[in-house]
């Protein structure tokens, strides 16, 4: 063993100071400029001075610079030359030392010529057993020459167990595959044909921890211009490998995320080609992308010119954005430059462009809508008649629309920016101020009523203050909306009492169901009126027979002296021209606002005016065409009725003149007694000269009133063919319609007429029991309570035909009896629709076998459904039984 003399700065690394001992030659360890770190005995004679401050190509002059070589390449280097101290021609073999990919030092060793690889085998032995990595050695013939010690620790096999060995036992022992040692083998061919410097090979192999990643470094070994052996330094790069799928993996995925974005990406190079596409929404462009790629950014021209022009500006280095539309949809494009850095440089080079441009189409038609809302809302509140303010957090006015300056009578500017208090009053402002907190505070929105002063008379004004917020959710302010609800007010209070006074008039129509009489219908509306907060009294009167005179007959209240001062006619006269006596005569509600100034109301003034009265109504108490009596109700101030009230009022008086005839035709159904009268009739109808050209009678009876005012009648036409009625009645100017009855001995025809006189009689209170025709004239027979006024039943009579006469007149007590042994008439059990029903059936031949006619036909001549026409035949039917039997 030589001795080894150290420098200051020598290595002290055991095993290289071991390497370094176990070599006979002169040997040095140096850095990759030569300088010397460590050396051994024989090192130090050769040179034959001090190595600390020498270096490699101090000592040895070798023209082929075998170091320089090593650290440029990384490889080992063979050259010669004479030591520069004694002239001794050496062999220089130098080893390079790597570390991170780079060569941190080298081991250099000099030798005779004779055989420098066997004179430096220790020493390479002893420096790959150093390395970090493993390393091995295979020589021509394939056969591993050496391993280190670091291809134990990486596969876990002793070195002896694969030096010797063909490198196929590599592929034996499990550590590579078959894939691997063929590449292997076939980079070994090339190195030894010196076709290639070196070869790099990373494989995925066995190791001592499991499978994982190493990288193969394959570097020729020459020796003379030729290679003896391949040395395969082998780096364990699991974790690097691992970073490297990792962060392919991590590329794929953001690849795929790209693609499945709703983006479109594009990339250009420095020239302003196309070097990638991406995006889902690329395809919006309805064309293959590939056919892009590698073209200038003009490709994009035909189908989206702010593309290239926006390319170009970032080719320059300006970063900016574009909207273009393609199709229907609209799309917002950015665009960057890319840049290079070249180390140390001052200026970035350009190296292409970016842009990535998404589809904005949903987010443009919702800002177009909020434009428009916003519009809308601007047009809203500057067109509405009530004033509209916003105001910020501190009360002070941002927005107010013209509504609001023309109330305030100011200019828009001097009030954007003020708050209430410079506005307004001050009692007024605190209030607005006091309800603008209120609702900072809380969040909701507040109505309230403010008065304020006005002309004639103070006004109330509704206040709606609300809350509005900003993007972020925070409350920005209030919006206030001022409305005069004054009239509003006036009117909500008419409606109030118009309600109150229409349940009056409800009530009075609902108290007419419980009376039966005449007296008792009067009194009951009378009182109701009169008790009611709204009017002072009331009366009811109706017109004796031999007098033109409206006698009050029922009254409620303080009218008592009134009604003695008064008198009311019907005459078109100065007493007769008021009110009253123009309700009566024309059928019409009249009224009388202001008695103390109505001229036509002057003959009753001074009396009204001792009696408090302030305003008047009269109301004809009516029913069809007949007038059944008058209602007057007064109240204690001037205008008291409204429009509204005198629709009431005219209801009114339709239901009491109903009611008081519906009274008077169950007084002559149910009296023992009645009054018969013979009417006749001169003009007439084309049946009056149909019975006198064909000598024959026509007979109109069994009158049935249907739910509209109509009536059906039965026709009997006798000496002659009941054509000869059929083509009479025909010309009736009321006949809405005539059907035949398959009757042998009549009646003959069934007729639906309007306006007929059977109607205006029962409205008069009386009977038509029948009318007829023969020779020419009329004759109509009509039977009425005793105690009617026959006057009426004649103005009935005339209100229907032009030239008629009282022919008869008679009292007569009535005997005849129902044919079955009940208990009264049969009238005082039916309803007047069971009874029209029945009658209709009957006249029809529904009771005949085979029927004449069916229910649906029945119903539609009575105008009803045919379930109701059903429904009331039933109960006429029990009605009629419980008469018969109830008596047995």
């Amino acid at each position: 063993m030589s001795e080894r003399v150290e420098g200051p700065g020598a290595v002290t690394d055991p095993v290289v100071a071991e390497l370094l001992d176990a070599v006979e030659d002169p040997a040095v360890v140096c850095d990759p400029d030569g300088t010397v770190r460590a050396w051994n005995g024989p090192f130090a004679e050769r040179i034959e001075a001090d190595p600390r401050d020498s270096s490699v190509p101090a000592v040895v002059d070798c023209p082929s610079d075998p170091l320089g070589r090593a650290v440029e390449t990384g490889e080992r280097t063979i050259g010669s030359g004479p030591v520069r101290s004694s002239g001794r021609e050496v062999t220089v073999a130098v080893r390079p030392v790597e570390r991170d990919g780079a060569v941190t030092a080298a081991v250099v060793t000099l030798s005779d010529a004779a055989d420098p690889f066997e004179t430096e085998r220790a020493l390479y032995e002893a420096s790959v057993d150093a390395a970090a990595d493993a390393v091995y050695v295979v020589d021509r013939s394939h056969t591993i020459r050496a391993a280190s010690d670091g291809f134990r620790r990486f596969t876990g096999i002793p070195t002896d167990r694969v030096v010797g060995r063909d490198v196929d036992c590599l592929r034996e022992l499990g550590i590579i595959d078959g894939d691997i040692f063929h590449e292997g083998m076939r980079a070994l061919r090339e190195l030894f044909a010196g076709a290639v410097d070196s070869h790099t090979i990373t494989s995925h192999v066995r190791l001592d921890g499991g499978m994982g990643y190493v990288e193969n470094r394959l570097s020729p070994i020459e020796r003379d211009g030729e290679v003896v052996a391949v040395v395969n330094v082998v780096r364990d790069v699991t974790e690097r490998e691992r970073r490297r799928e990792a962060l392919a993996a991590n590329r794929e995925r953001l690849s795929t995320i790209m693609e499945d974005l709703p983006v479109m990406m594009v990339v250009v190079d420095g020239e302003g080609r196309i070097d990638h596409c991406q995006g889902l929404d690329f395809d919006a462009l309805v064309c293959d992308r590939s056919e892009f790629l590698g073209e200038p950014v003009e490709a994009f021209e035909p189908v989206c010119p702010g593309l290239v022009e926006g390319f170009h500006r970032a080719l320059d280095g300006e970063t900016g954005d574009a909207t273009a539309a393609i199709g229907d949809r609209t799309y917002k494009a950015c665009f960057e430059p890319l840049t290079e850095s070249e180390p140390g440089a001052d200026d970035a080079a350009p190296a292409g462009a970016i842009a990535v441009a998404i589809d904005i189409t949903d987010r443009t038609r919702r800002e177009a809508e909020r434009q428009a809302r916003e519009q809308e809302l601007r047009a809203v509140i500057e067109s509405s008649a009530d004033p509209i303010a916003m105001q910020d957090v501190d009360g002070r006015y941002r927005v107010v629309n013209e509504a609001m300056v023309e109330t305030i009578d100011d200019d828009r500017d001097s009030i954007v920016g003020s708050t209430p208090a410079a506005v307004f009053d001050d009692r007024f402002a605190t209030r607005v101020e006091a309800h603008r907190r209120a609702v900072l505070d809380t969040g909701r929105a507040r109505v309230v009523e403010e008065t304020v002063a006005g002309e004639p008379t103070d006004e109330t004004i509704q206040l709606t203050f609300a809350p509005y917020h900003g993007p972020d959710g925070e409350v920005q302010g209030t919006v206030s909306i001022a409305r005069n609800i004054t009239e509003l007010e006036r009117q909500r209070g008419e409606l109030e009492t118009l309600a109150e006074i229409q349940e009056l008039v409800q009530e009075s129509v609902r108290a007419l169901t419980g009376a039966t009489t005449s007296e008792a219908i009067k009194e009951s509306v009378c009182e109701r009126l009169a008790d009611s907060e709204y009017y002072e009294f009331a009366w009811i009167g109706q017109r004796e027979a031999s007098k033109r005179e409206v006698t009050p007959t029922h009254w409620t209240g303080i009218a008592d002296d009134y009604l003695e001062e008064i008198t009311v006619t019907v005459a078109a006269d100065d007493r007769g021209g008021g009110p009253a006596g123009e309700a009566y005569r024309t059928g019409e509600v009249q009224v009388v606002h202001d008695v103390t100034s109505d001229p036509v109301f002057e003959p009753w003034r001074e009396a009204a005016v001792e009696s408090g009265v302030g305003s008047m109504v009269a109301v004809p108490l009516t029913h069809g065409s007949t007038t059944h009596g008058l209602l007057a109700v007064y109240a204690d101030r001037p205008n008291a009725f409204s429009r509204r009230e005198l629709s009431g009022f005219e209801t009114l008086g339709e239901a009491v003149g109903f009611a008081l005839a519906a009274a008077q035709y169950r007084r002559l159904v149910e009296s023992d007694s009645v009054l018969e009268l013979e009417f006749e009739v001169h003009s007439g109808t084309p049946l009056f000269a149909a019975s006198r050209e064909h000598d024959c009678r026509f007979e109109i009876d069994h009158a049935v009133r249907t739910g509209d005012d109509r009536v059906v009648n039965y026709l009997t036409v006798e000496g002659a063919d009941p054509e000869v009625g059929a083509a009479a009645a025909k010309e009736l100017s009321n006949l809405e319609e005539i059907r035949e009855l398959d009757r042998e001995d009549g009646p003959h025809f069934e007729m639906t007429l309007t306006d007929s006189v059977f109607r205006f009689l029962a409205d008069a209170g009386a009977r038509g029991k029948r009318g007829i025709v023969e020779d020419g004239v009329g004759h109509m027979l009509v039977e009425a309570p005793a105690d009617l006024d026959v006057r009426r039943v004649t103005e009935a009579m005339d209100a229907r035909f032009p030239d008629v006469s009282l022919a008869a007149k008679r009292e007569r007590h009535r005997t005849d009896a129902p044919w079955w042994p009940g208990h009264g008439d049969i009238g005082a059990r039916l309803t007047d629709r069971q009874r029209a029903v029945l009658k209709t059936a009957y006249y029809n031949g529904y009771y005949e076998w085979p029927r004449d006619a069916d229910s649906e036909t029945l119903a539609d001549s009575l105008d009803i459904a045919s379930t109701t026409f059903l429904q009331h035949l039933r109960k006429g039917h029990r009605r009629v039984l419980e008469a018969m039997f109830d008596s047995q």
